[in-house]
């Protein structure tokens, strides 16, 4: 039976069961049909295969991300005019001046965040040359006539505090004055005068501006998540991930914009993923109401295929009321955030929670800040409604003891992990005062519970994510955040093997291996034999989702 594709002359790290290494890899209608030595696997060659030599380099299972916001990421090309990479206010007001004389008076001129990711955007006015946060008076006297407004990031990509900029023209077209009250968590920067000088900082991870003072600016359209999903998943699948699972969930935009790329042929990864719950907007029998609406579609194994399936939903979560009710009233809109947040009590969460295991819907839960709160409540609702079969997820799993963990293995939970988070320790959590007990995945293992690992997006490089499972780097304080005592296979399939629990496609995809989905990565190094430090740089080469080439580095 000839091959399709056969890769040759490489190290292939299969990350099968015995760990095996071999030389070459062939691949038949999107299967693994032949792995092993090159003399072996190239007796596959046919007139019509594709053969490519590795010339030493690596081939790995393609990546799985179980926390991406791969539309998100996307998003950041849809902003607004990008200024990333400009580190002084002269630099942004030229910016400016260009599209003052682009952009009809009297039109918002909208500027995506100061500063660059995945780790350096502007937080502190230190890090512009100036020393200085740009004022409304730097945008007045270039843009009088034009209402200017430089975006915050979202929360997740750097710390607090989150700057935004706005001209006097667009504080005029909001509405706000020196009297304005600042919303919550939000610092409204004022001169000695008591006059605003444009300058917002927000202390709120999920932003709230945008859903207060500034609810009128321009907001992301239908076309901007279609496409936003396209160049996420572009640049997902130039990363090395073949597969993601977005256990913080899609709103329903975001879900037709997944599905439409689909159609079109214009997604090359496997999403998938649940519902978001818009619990902040519904009360609970609207909930109950729009569970049995999506139960025939989520519930079970849910519905769709192996590039775009839809199963469970998103419900619950230990987090700012205030924020929940903020953005809970501009329903349906969502920002940057692509799905709705949520924030309710541990006994509404177990109300809900039965009442969704009961039309078999799947729960996923972040579970950042207090583990316990969804911990307790997924025993409570298995006490009514047996879960232990159906693997609900917690998300961000940063704290948890010896005896949480046995009470997680006991209910079959999968944890998600963000290691991306210790780079940022400081500011995440308290994991900085945590040491080796923030996101200890070496006890959680131990104890028997699954770990896949996730980027959050910051930065989207599953390499970098299990170089930093391993070495735990704090930035801020540089220095580890204690050790992992991981090795760096177990690392590698958190990052390639273990998300397809998620799926429940664990016998199908994870390792190379014949009979295995040929999901898989060329690697300019070795991943397992690299030193430590190259692991997070690679370079990807290739990758291959079913045994089509998605993405080629040339």
């Amino acid at each position: 039976m000839n091959a399709d594709l056969i890769l040759h002359g490489g190290d292939i790290v299969t990350l099968d069961g015995k760990s095996r290494q071999a030389q070459a890899v062939a691949v038949r209608d999107g299967v693994i049909i032949a792995v092993g030595d090159d003399e072996d696997v190239l007796k596959a060659r046919g007139p019509s295969t594709r053969v490519i030599a590795l010339n030493g380099r690596a081939v790995m299972p393609g990546l799985f991300d179980a926390h991406p916001h791969a539309d998100r990421e996307g998003l950041k090309s849809r902003g607004g005019i990008p200024i990333a990479g400009l580190h002084s206010i002269a630099e942004i007001m030229a910016v400016v001046k260009k599209a003052v004389a682009e952009t009809p008076p009297g039109e918002w001129i909208v500027l995506m965040p100061m500063g660059e990711p995945p780790h350096e955007y502007i937080s502190r006015p230190e890090q512009l040359k100036e020393g200085r946060f740009p004022t409304r008076h730097d945008l007045d006297a270039i843009a009088p006539d034009h209402p200017v407004y430089i975006r915050a990031v979202w929360g997740w990509w750097s710390r607090r505090p989150f700057p935004s900029v706005a001209n006097t023209a667009a504080l005029k077209k909001v509405g706000m004055t020196r009297d304005t009250p600042a919303p919550h968590n939000i610092d409204i920067l004022k001169d000695e005068a008591g006059e605003p000088t444009g300058v917002f900082l927000e202390r709120n991870y999920v932003p709230i501006l945008e859903f207060t003072i500034f609810r009128d600016l321009p907001r992301f359209t239908y076309e901007d998540h279609l496409e936003g999903v396209k160049i996420g998943a572009e640049a997902y699948a130039a990363a090395g991930t073949t597969s993601l699972y977005e256990g913080h969930a899609l709103a329903p935009t975001v879900l037709k914009a997944y599905g439409e790329n689909l159609e079109r042929g214009t997604l090359p990864i496997r999403m998938y993923t649940p519902v978001s719950m818009p619990s902040a907007a519904f009360n609970d029998e609207q909930l109950v109401d729009l569970f049995h609406h999506y139960a025939g579609m989520v519930g079970g194994r849910g519905k769709g295929d192996d590039y775009f399936r839809i199963e469970g939903i998103n419900l619950g979560g230990y987090a700012d009321e205030e924020v929940a009710r903020i953005v809970g009233a501009g329903y349906p809109y969502g920002q940057w955030a692509g799905h709705f947040y949520q924030a309710m009590s541990k006994d509404r969460f177990i109300k809900l929670g039965i009442e969704a295991a009961r039309l078999d819907l799947r729960v996923n839960c972040v579970v950042s800040r207090d583990i316990e709160y969804a911990l307790s409540a997924f025993e409570a609702i298995d006490s009514v409604v047996p879960i232990r079969h159906r693997r609900w997820v917690m998300i961000h799993v940063n704290q948890v003891t010896d005896e949480q963990i046995a009470r997680m293995k006991a209910l079959g939970v999968i944890a998600t992990v963000v290691p991306g988070f210790l780079w940022m320790a400081g500011d995440r959590y308290g994991l900085d005062k945590l040491g080796s007990d923030g996101i200890p995945i070496r006890r959680l293992l131990d104890g028997g519970v699954p770990v896949a690992l996730s980027t959050d997006g910051v930065p989207y490089s599953m390499l970098w994510t299990a170089w930093q499972a391993i070495v735990r780097w704090d930035e801020g304080a540089n220095r580890p955040c204690g050790e992992s005592h991981l090795t760096r296979e177990e690392a590698l399939r958190m990052a390639a093997q273990t998300g397809h629990l998620l799926t429940w496609n664990e016998n199908r995809f994870g390792s190379i291996e014949v009979g295995k989905m040929a999901d898989m990565v060329i690697l300019e190094d070795n991943p397992l034999t690299c030193d430590l430090d190259v692991l997070k740089d690679i370079r990807v080469c290739a990758t291959f989702v079913g045994g089509k080439q998605v993405y080629e580095n040339n």
